[in-house]
């Protein structure tokens, strides 16, 4: 597998994390009054959900586990597959409903993004630490 797509999405997954915490931490009191900074947090989420599927999805075709529907699947697929811990996978899909409402146009509400930053962006690092150890070891083990 190659490394370098699995470190450049996990490399993208790490700045959205940053960034998303940084205009949430700024002042956290203000938050729920700073629009812009709350589509900035969001923005990031998304980006970080977005780079997390398109990594899953690289993994899921490199090793060929099958053909996911949606992002939802792509998460189920890694975790029934042992890529990732069944519990991480239902706490990301929660998230990716997070993205799927703010992609539709709908108002998610803020203190789901609140949540995500303050306990949920833990879980894209825990995501993708586990795909590139797995993804990784691929290369050297010589299954991909």
């Amino acid at each position: 597998m190659d490394d370098e797509v699995l470190v450049s999405k996990a490399g993208t997954i790490e700045r959205c994390i940053r960034r998303a915490r940084e205009e949430y931490e700024k002042e956290p009191a203000t938050f729920v009054s700073d629009v812009t900074r709350q589509d900035a947090a969001t923005l990031n989420v998304i980006r970080a959900w977005e780079a997390a599927v398109e990594m899953g999805d690289y993994v899921i075709g490199q090793t060929g586990l099958g053909m996911p529907k949606d992002e939802r699947e792509v998460i189920t697929m890694l975790a029934a597959h042992g890529w990732i811990d069944a519990a991480l996978a239902e706490d990301l899909k929660r998230t990716g409903e997070f993205c799927r409402a703010e992609w539709d146009y709908q108002a998610a509400p803020l203190p789901a993004l609140v949540s995500i930053i303050k306990r949920g962006l833990h879980d894209f690092e825990a995501y993708a630490r586990s795909l590139l150890a797995r993804g990784t070891g691929l290369d050297r083990a010589g299954d991909a």
